[in-house]
């Protein structure tokens, strides 16, 4: 196996800061740490992006995310005044030190992560011009449409088919996204046309998505538009698209969907699609932002980062795990009943490891009455059942499933088809899945998916084969 140079240089960089984490007071060392690791990941989003065909790739998104999640959450905890005391943790306060501790499990996870992505990535195609491919408009509205009656139906389908068959819905963004990246498509129009092509059919997605009340699918929402903004401008532009993204996410999308989950607590339904809620959720807004506005931003952006913030999880479960003793697996027991599909067992138990923790962590008497699922972070996971080595070796084979498998399936230029996209766009998007919640579920997901984008674009051969040879008679 040939480990690439970054791979050394990332090892180099993630020894530094594990090092400073565990040897250094805690305050010091986490700001140290965290400051390092976020000028190194920074550098390599940026190296990734310029290398990368289409200037997203998996490995870009996973390493910005964790940019993000390591480096700006932590560096905040580190500098602010009122984590001096420790940070809360539900019912729990977390010292900076065991924080620093959660913060090298991260780091250290990540470096193996990254190796894995880098060894099993698809191999390079040569560049071509776009024009070369030409996917035809009927495909693409099939696709669209196909894929919005997935993510209308999701949840039934999940409930007698699996999540894996309900991931058909990404098949919407897809062509979205294929569009982003393929001028080729509307090639008849002009850059305007192709610029209201996909702020409309963005729109549509935010409305699907708004179905549930996941912050992270409403900005999704939003990809193909970044995309396209990220091939075809200046970086000038991308910054200012970035911020104005960022104020609707700190300013709508965050106090909208935590005022309306408050509201509706007690109720099964979680859908923003609730005219009355909206109405009450957009005057408090409102009032809130006329009358402290600096107060209601700061708010958003605390909160961001407290919540964004993977290590405190992660120390959390290191604490549990020095008190109680390693799991030795046990932890992990879920992970075969996993890979049985929902269409063969009906009554297939929930397998939430989140629930666990959240009983565990005292916030529930019983899985079954969580109220909420508490990510472990796949690193955690692999601490807490084999120690440091689990989190070296396992976090490797999660990014190998997720690369040999998942991204694999859709070679090595995503635009040859509306499968390939789909396959792509959802390896691409899993980053928030695979790192902050667990490991076993993580390597389950990337197999389960990846093997199944690879059973349906085999399937679509056949069926193109098939009507070639009848068209030949």
């Amino acid at each position: 196996m040939k480990v690439s140079t970054h791979s050394v240089h990332y090892a180099v960089v993630a020894l530094v800061c594990v090092l400073s984490d565990l040897l250094l007071p805690g305050r010091v060392g986490l700001a140290a740490s965290a400051a390092l690791f976020l000028c190194w990941s920074l550098h390599l989003v940026n190296r990734e992006r310029r290398s990368a065909l289409l200037k997203l790739n998996p490995i870009v998104c996973y390493q910005a995310w964790q940019a993000a999640t390591l480096g700006v959450t932590p560096l905040y905890l580190a500098l602010s005044p009122a984590a001096a005391a420790g940070v809360e943790f539900g019912n729990y306060i977390l010292p900076l030190e065991v924080i620093c501790y959660g913060h090298a499990v991260m780091i250290a996870g990540s470096w193996t992560f990254y190796m894995a992505l880098k060894t099993f990535q698809p191999k390079k195609a040569a560049r071509q011009p776009f024009a070369t491919y030409e996917i035809r408009p009927a495909v693409l509205i099939a696709a669209a449409v196909t894929g919005i009656g997935f993510h209308l139906t999701r949840e039934t389908v999940t409930i007698y088919a699996g999540s894996t068959v309900a991931q058909l819905g990404v098949l919407f963004p897809a062509v979205l996204c294929l569009i982003a990246v393929n001028p080729s498509l509307v090639r008849q129009h002009s850059r305007k046309t192709h610029a209201a092509v996909l702020l409309l059919g963005s729109l549509l997605l935010l409305l699907l998505n708004a179905q549930g009340d996941s912050k992270m699918e409403l900005m999704f929402s939003f990809v193909p538009i970044i995309w396209w903004l990220l091939l075809r401008n200046g970086r000038s532009a991308l910054v200012v698209t970035g911020v104005g993204f960022a104020l609707i996410y700190l300013g709508i999308i965050l106090p909208l969907v935590t005022f309306m989950r408050d509201e509706m607590r007690e109720s099964t339904s979680r859908s923003l699609w609730n005219s009355e809620m909206i109405s009450r959720t957009t005057d408090s807004m409102k009032y809130e932002f006329s009358t402290h506005p600096i107060e209601y931003l700061e708010s958003s952006v605390e909160d961001t980062l407290y919540r964004m913030c993977d290590p405190c999880a992660a120390a959390m479960v290191v604490t549990i795990a020095h008190e109680w003793g390693f799991q030795y697996g046990r932890g992990l027991q879920y992970v075969p009943l996993s890979f049985i599909p929902r269409a063969l067992w009906r009554d297939k138990p929930i397998l939430d490891p989140g629930r666990e923790f959240t009983t565990v962590l005292g916030w529930a008497k019983d899985p079954s009455l969580a109220s909420t699922s508490t990510g472990q972070t796949s690193a955690g996971e692999l601490y807490w059942n084999f120690g440091w080595p689990g989190v070296l070796l396992g976090m490797y084979l999660c990014g190998a499933a997720l690369s040999a498998l998942w991204w694999r399936a859709a070679g090595s230029d995503p635009r040859r088809g509306v499968l390939e996209m789909a396959a792509y766009t959802g390896a691409m998007l899993s980053f928030v899945f695979a790192t902050g919640s667990v490991a076993g579920s993580s390597i389950v997901g990337a197999i389960s998916t990846g093997l199944f984008w690879r059973a349906v674009i085999i399937a679509r051969g056949w069926i193109l084969e098939a009507r070639s040879a009848l068209s030949h008679r």
